[in-house]
């Protein structure tokens, strides 16, 4: 994959999972318990899947558009 679609797919990727948070945040603060440690779940079930099925096979065969603080 060229390195600038590599570099964009990142970038875009990223950019969800910091929304997907953002959205983490906003049901602990509006939500019952059930309900965010239900949302919780799901949320993290499709975090997960984007950093071991998206992200980390783009890091590996494209490390030059690996942020730094990526784990």
């Amino acid at each position: 994959m060229k390195t600038e679609i590599a570099q964009e797919i990142s970038t875009q990727m990223t950019g969800i999972l910091a929304q997907l948070n953002s959205s983490i945040e906003f049901a602990m603060e509006n939500c019952t318990d059930s309900e965010f440690h239900a949302f919780r779940m799901g949320v993290g079930r499709v975090m997960g899947a984007l950093v071991l099925d998206v992200l980390n096979p783009l890091y590996e065969s494209n490390p030059e558009v690996r942020p730094p603080n990526f784990e």
